[in-house]
């Protein structure tokens, strides 16, 4: 039987990768930052509310949702700081911003990824574990989305494409490879993690996409964007 942590990966790997097909089909389109950051603000707000925010309240209390969040909040700080003052890529200020914003969504759905493949290797042998396939690959589209549209903007090659989708993938293959061992000995502790994702995504969302944006065009026209992201995500949520 093949390995539960291999599934996960190619699951996840295939998901991120054609939302990544997506993002490299839309390149014609992406004539104003503005509109591409707003859009994306949405899609990310939507991931939170419709996918992964239910997650966290269902594996947790509001206590523990609460803790996660706040460490999320901390963490991005923490990497923004760090990013914006060591990490000068290209020398080209909004080139700079979109590999931040890039490299702390990378993280950010990085660290969401490890606890959903502890529960996927934990459930492995149940009707439970049999649906999260094809939702690995459902839900990590838009996610691929929302990662390679900044990287794309830079420059991003095909090659490239592939080897970020491989290292998203990676903490599924992780995660599942301790699930299958030790189980979900403690739930609390996986919707601690996803909800530090949110915290984190939160943050990146308000901070690094959402205020470039409205420095680039105005709060009006930002939040209109961002309102068809979030539908567009709601919509196709429902419809999977």
């Amino acid at each position: 039987m093949t390995s539960v942590w291999l599934i996960g990966f190619l699951a996840t790997a295939l998901g991120i990768g054609f939302g990544g097909g997506v993002a490299w089909s839309l390149k014609g389109f992406q004539k104003s930052i503005a509109t591409i950051y707003a859009f994306c603000g949405g899609l990310i707000v939507g991931l939170i509310y419709f996918e992964i925010g239910p997650e966290s309240i269902q594996l947790g209390d509001w206590v523990i949702v609460s803790l996660g969040f706040l460490a999320g909040v901390l963490l991005f700080e923490l990497l923004h700081k760090t990013f914006h003052r060591n990490l000068v890529m290209t020398g080209n200020r909004e080139k700079d911003l979109l590999l931040h914003t890039a490299l702390l969504l990378t993280i950010g759905i990085g660290l969401h990824n490890l606890p959903v493949g502890v529960i996927l290797g934990a459930t492995n042998d149940t009707s439970i574990g049999m649906s999260i396939l094809p939702a690995l690959i459902l839900h990590n589209i838009p996610e691929g989305i929302i990662m390679f549209t900044p990287l794309f903007l830079v420059g991003l090659g095909f090659f490239g494409l592939v080897i970020v989708s491989v290292l998203v993938a990676l903490p599924v293959a992780v995660g599942a490879s301790i699930g299958s061992v030790f189980g979900i000995e403690n739930p609390l502790l996986l919707a601690f993690f996803i909800s530090l994702t949110i915290g984190t995504m939160l943050m990146i969302t308000i901070r690094e996409i959402f205020a470039e944006s409205i420095k680039l065009s105005s709060f009006s026209y930002c939040f209109f964007i961002s309102l068809i992201g979030y539908a567009l995500i709601g919509i196709y949520f429902q419809v999977i």
